[in-house]
């Protein structure tokens, strides 16, 4: 049979098979179930033809050169994070997915992908995609285009309230409040994320697309006492540094120490007294006050199961208003968008204790990472 009469072929099937009553659950599942793509078993993808269609909807066009570069270079540095982060000894991606001149067309490996007839390359096929899957996104977000612009627009305003002394080690918020500002034992800006750090992150969160990727941007204020971690929040707030309006509420947490506990010890003694208060007495104070009424504490939490239960930190996210200029002399114009970032504040105590057991960043990215392998892998959570 010519290739003609064989497409023409596919092409009669695909329309005598139409059956109006049959429905794809796990299309069903994506788009209305609440179901990622990236946890669906399998494609449903027929032939090349259908492929070439896929592909177009997601947003490439196979015909364009360019464009199927931009999909083989994906294609690479999904299988290098694969390799590198999620396998274990002994594992491999078979070598017929992996290698270009075997694979010979990205549109081959959607159609074994979707295939009943090898389960071991269907399988693996899947997890190529998903990697991939996200890798696109990541690559296609606005920090992408506007690293440099963000991070200045978000950074600098923290950055210029920030005096730090290299002559005799010190951290200072706010030099000009009285008594020289808040001491800190460190501000940090968090280290950027890289993108194969960010793909391992979204593969772990089923919750989670690229655009909810919510701190790729962040600073983190170590201070000397609890007191001094609710300063470091007034103080972003009383100078215009923060906009409260644009904090994202859902993403707020306090594990660090109750606000309702909080304010009534500063009320109390802030009432006793019109000078400036003992750091280590209002510290002490605000235990024993925990201790008393641990049963009435008001903390806000979010589980994060990378983290475990006993991080205990001030985390929000706020989004700044940021301004690019796009095009050139007459057609040159602003381009406004809000972007995420994160606040982080503890004080030096619990810095400390964060660093340490089943809280530590390495233990936190192994967990991760496993989750991920899990779900990229198609493999049981038992594992």
């Amino acid at each position: 049979m010519s290739d003609a009469r064989q497409n023409s072929h596919s092409h009669d099937d695909r329309e005598l098979g139409y059956q109006p009553w049959f429905f794809n659950r796990q299309t069903l599942d994506c788009v209305v179930g609440g179901v990622s793509a990236i946890d669906s078993p399998r494609l449903n993808i027929r032939d090349e033809e259908e492929a070439r269609q896929f592909i177009r909807a997601y947003g490439y066009d196979f015909d364009d050169p360019e464009h199927r570069e931009q999909l083989w270079a994906t294609h690479r540095r999904a299988i290098s994070l694969i390799k590198e982060q999620l396998l274990d000894e002994g594992e491999n991606i078979p070598e017929r997915l992996y290698d270009p001149a075997q694979l010979t067309d990205l549109t081959q490996l959607l159609i074994l992908a979707s295939s009943n007839d090898n389960k071991e390359l269907q399988r693996w096929a899947c997890s190529i995609l998903r990697v991939m899957h996200v890798y696109v996104h990541m690559q296609n977000d606005l920090f992408s285009a506007f690293r440099d612009e963000i991070q200045a627009q978000i950074l600098k305003p923290l950055q210029d309230v920030i005096l730090q002394d290299d002559i005799v080690g010190s951290t200072r918020l706010g030099p000009s409040l009285p008594g020289g500002g808040i001491k800190l034992h460190k501000f940090e800006i968090k280290p950027f994320k890289t993108t194969a750090s960010s793909v391992v992150k979204l593969l772990a969160r089923p919750e989670k697309v690229a655009l909810t990727l919510l701190d790729k941007l962040g600073v983190r204020f170590v201070t000397r006492t609890v007191q001094d971690s609710f300063r470091v929040i007034k103080y972003l707030v009383d100078n215009h540094i923060l906009s409260y309006p644009h904090i994202i509420p859902d993403q707020s947490i306090n594990t660090l120490y109750p606000v309702n506990l909080f304010i009534e010890v500063m009320k109390e003694l802030g009432e006793k007294s019109d000078e400036e208060l003992d750091p280590e007495m209002v510290q002490e104070t605000l235990k024993r006050r925990l201790e008393t009424e641990r049963e009435r504490a008001e903390y806000r939490e979010r589980l994060n199961e990378f983290s475990g239960p006993d991080y205990r930190f001030v985390k929000f996210i706020s989004r700044k208003l940021v301004t690019v200029s796009l095009g050139e002399g007459e057609t040159k114009r602003a381009f406004r968008f809000f972007y995420p970032y994160e606040i982080q504040i503890m004080d030096y105590e619990t810095y400390v204790r964060n660093l340490s057991g089943p809280m530590a960043h390495d233990e936190y990215k192994n967990r991760q990472r496993r989750k991920a392998r899990e779900r990229v892998l198609s493999l049981e959570a038992s594992e």
